[in-house]
């Protein structure tokens, strides 16, 4: 989607000489910018996300409330690789400069989902209370509960995110789980000619997955989980994402 709105509509409010505002503006370097964006509508409140988070940067869902970003979000993507039911979205936008026009233009990414895979499904009936809201929160509508009388599970519906265990005021429910690995679209790479050692790159990464080795920095893209802080803050670009696309490789 793009949206375009004229400068002069802008700047007709402000005080500011609008000729001066049109050249700094026209000599803005392009803006780049992701939004992790949460559909409350359709958060289970299974929490996976919340727990996969490298940061600490998501507010836990309540049986009222869904998952909240917090500011310090790295916008890594690992929440909605995880989110099993697509509540997550990944939502990139630009912003440019164009024949006296804001361009705003707006995408939502495609991001490859983790595998989830149920392994077991534990029910404590003595524990249960039969209050219904494993029932209420079950994005499959895989659970049935007459409330105060019976349970029941239909395991082909099931799809192991644990939105019941996590919501349940008696933990009489544990579901266990295989989480798939995260598809990463590719990996950090330091230009060493260009590094100079100024170690902003290792005081800013979230993950601390960067190290000094002799003067020039080296990242341990294992740990490494794509946030690209390194590549931002770099003052000499030593810093660089490669794709798998430009390697010329497949997906794992």
């Amino acid at each position: 989607m793009e949206i375009v709105k004229d400068l002069k509509e802008i700047f007709e409010d402000m005080d500011e000489d609008e000729e001066l505002l049109k050249h700094i503006a026209n000599h803005l370097s392009e803006i780049r910018g992701k939004l992790i964006y949460v559909n409350e509508s359709i958060c289970c409140k299974c929490n996976l996300c919340y727990k996969e988070c490298p940061v600490d940067a998501i507010e836990r869902a309540k049986v009222k409330r869904a998952v909240k970003i917090k500011d310090n979000c790295i916008k890594c993507e690992i929440c909605a690789k995880t989110c099993p039911v697509d509540a997550i979205f990944v939502i990139e936008g630009d912003v440019n400069i164009k024949d006296s026009k804001i361009v705003l233009s707006i995408n939502k990414k495609e991001v490859m989902k983790r595998k989830i895979r149920l392994k077991n499904y534990i029910f404590n009936d003595e524990k249960c209370g039969k209050c219904g809201i494993c029932a209420m929160v079950c994005p499959t509508k895989a659970i049935k509960v007459v409330r105060k009388k019976s349970f029941s599970v239909n395991l082909d519906l099931c799809i192991g995110c644990g939105a019941c265990e996590e919501q349940c005021p008696k933990k009489a429910v544990k579901v266990e789980r295989e989480l798939g690995n995260i598809y990463k679209e590719g990996h950090m790479e330091v230009d060493k000619e260009l590094c100079v050692g100024c170690m902003v790159c290792v005081e800013e990464c979230p993950i601390d997955c960067i190290y000094d080795i002799g003067g020039v920095v080296e990242i341990d893209n294992d740990k490494c989980v794509l946030c690209r802080i390194c590549e931002e803050v770099c003052p000499t670009k030593a810093i660089k994402m490669i794709s798998y696309d430009q390697e010329g490789e497949g997906k794992d």
